[in-house]
């Protein structure tokens, strides 16, 4: 038996990305097993990963794992050789799969204790984001075991529950292509681990956290850690956002985070002892860790399946309930669990679902069945429903935002011509499209007249679109203040969006920031060239008037939002 060797259920990106970096990097040999055959096969050839490590854009950190093997789910045989060699696995898989895992593993465990002997002890650790997820793993594996067998795993196999906060989301495009396998992380260095779980010798690895309580760390963690993403990112999916440094740029979005954050951490001095200092220290990691640009983690990886998210123990309904056992009123919380409502993605089944339980039973029947919640909640089941009806508000003007895309990104690739492109998206969204401002649009094409050294004419086009909602009209030439100057506030803000995305409202510069360099836009032979590159494809200046136009939608929301109030 090797001396320092891992089994790995899971070779996914928490498997390979976190675990298998951590063991590897103390020198233990790593055995992967998974279900998927082109993931096995693909590793099997290429005999190596990469594991990339952006701590921020100054602190990045690569990784190449070689010393390993990997096994397909169905080569029974070839796994229990290796369950035989090892006192040591990492199941590395969704809670969903806790079940499935738990039967084959304990025919394997079963086998092995008849070859190695009752004495053996073997070593579970489980990598998930689950509250509790010990004891809802144990029951799965001591299910149908005698109560021989079931004494045996209760004195010889150990299950170990830890705190994943490493953040493994998808590589940047030009990274994944540069290598077949590799996973991109935060490179968040520690695993916190249960001290209590284990049955054998803790394995001697300084990236493992010992924790004496590891029923409040994890409390700790997934109502801080994973319940500050769900409240950025269901606020920030409703807003049109697409990465977590996006919401936090958001100042709206960015106070409901905080002020969740506050709530909880208050419940959880008030519940566990903890100081102020401490969540203090602890809270401003939790935003330092998320407002991390280098590592791209987007708001769809943490709004996806709802019905899980919002379960009666999870990152959301869990800390209300903390808040409400410690007398804090959780009025963020709350209205996080509101957004999450509204979440909807064709592509996510579980939001498929949550949506057609609200249609068909309504809000409050649908936090009973989904939350968990009962009728001795009513004043909670309430407060939700009251959240929920106030964000509808926001619904449509995140319809018109993407119809404004919508529009924008066909009428530049089918006619071209990008200030008239942005506006007539803009003002047809708004129902206040205007033939004579149109018309003057003409001009404004790449730059103004094809000269790319002008301002982009797709933000020009959004000062105007905003112009046509906030006008210093010809009657009040000496008037019209207060339109004046939202107008004025509303263009910087655009102008922001623009910075942000291009660094510059340069025609030219931002030709150079996505093909590279700039086109003279008034030679035919540049014109061509600039097809060539992909001017009008799917992420050229089509997705630059694509992007004005919902900007444009964005920042006019907000402004006329606050006048309604």
């Amino acid at each position: 038996m090797a001396e320092k060797k891992i089994v790995i259920w899971g070779a996914g990106r928490i498997g390979c990305g976190f675990v298998g970096d951590l063991f590897s990097e103390a020198g233990y040999q790593l055995t992967y097993i998974d279900e998927a055959q082109a993931l096995v096969d693909g590793l099997r050839k290429e005999q190596t990963y990469r594991v990339i490590r952006a701590a921020g854009a100054d602190q990045i950190n690569t990784v190449d794992i070689v010393d390993f093997s990997i096994i397909h789910i169905s080569e029974i045989h070839a796994i229990k050789e290796e369950i035989n060699r090892t006192d040591l696995i990492a199941l590395a898989v969704y809670p969903r799969d806790f079940r499935a895992v738990a039967k084959i593993l304990q025919g394997l465990i079963l086998t092995r204790k008849e070859k190695r002997g009752d004495k053996a002890t073997f070593d579970i650790i489980l990598c998930t984001n689950l509250i509790h997820a010990g004891p809802k793993f144990e029951t799965f594996i001591l299910e149908g075991l005698s109560d021989s067998d079931i004494q045996y795993f209760k004195e010889k196999v150990g299950i170990i529950e830890t705190l994943v906060i490493r953040i493994c989301p998808n590589p940047p495009e030009d990274v994944a292509k540069a290598h077949p396998f590799v996973v991109w992380t935060n490179g968040y260095p520690e695993l916190p681990v249960d001290k209590h779980g284990f049955k054998g010798n803790i394995p001697p690895i300084s990236a493992l956290r010992i924790v004496e309580d590891m029923r409040v760390e994890e409390i700790r963690k997934i109502y801080t850690y994973n319940m500050c993403h769900a409240v950025l990112s269901y606020h920030g999916h409703m807003a049109g956002h697409t990465l977590l440094v996006d919401c936090l740029l958001d100042t709206i979005i960015k106070a409901e985070a905080e002020g969740a954050l506050g709530e909880v951490s208050a419940a959880l001095q008030e519940e566990y002892g903890f100081t102020e200092e401490e969540m203090k220290v602890w809270v401003e990691g939790v935003l330092d860790q998320t407002n991390n640009p280098t590592i791209g983690d987007t708001v769809i990886r943490s709004v996806a399946d709802p019905l899980r998210k919002l379960k009666r123990d999870d990152r959301l309904i869990g800390p209300i309930q903390l808040c409400l056992r410690n007398g804090v009123d959780p009025k963020h919380l709350i209205k996080a669990v509101g957004a999450a409502l509204h979440y909807f993605e064709e592509e996510d089944a579980a939001s498929v679902k949550l949506r057609e339980l609200i249609k068909e039973k309504g809000i409050k029947d649908t936090l009973i069945e989904v939350c968990g919640l009962t009728q001795d909640d009513v004043f909670l089941i309430n407060r939700i429903e009251d959240a929920y009806k106030h964000l509808e508000k926001v619904v449509p003007w995140n319809e018109k935002g993407e119809k404004a895309y919508s529009l924008g990104f066909k009428y530049e690739k089918v006619y071209h011509g990008c200030g008239q492109c942005a506006i007539a998206a803009v003002s047809e969204v708004l129902g206040n499209f205007d033939d004579e401002v149109f018309n003057s649009a003409t001009g404004l094409c790449a730059g103004v007249g094809l000269v790319t050294e002008n301002t982009c004419s797709a933000f020009t086009c959004g000062a105007m679109a905003i112009g046509m909602v906030y006008p210093r009209r010809r009657e009040h030439f000496n008037g019209d203040r207060d339109n004046k100057y939202s107008n004025f506030e509303l263009v910087q803000k655009l102008r922001d969006k623009f910075i942000k995305e291009y660094g510059t409202t340069t025609c030219g510069k931002i030709h150079e920031k996505i093909y590279g360099r700039a086109y003279d836009m008034r030679l035919i032979e540049e014109r061509q060239a600039f097809e060539e590159a992909g001017g009008h494809g799917n992420h050229g200046c089509t997705e630059v008037v694509a992007k004005a136009a919902q900007w444009t939608i964005g920042v006019l929301k907000d402004e006329l939002d606050k006048k309604k109030k």
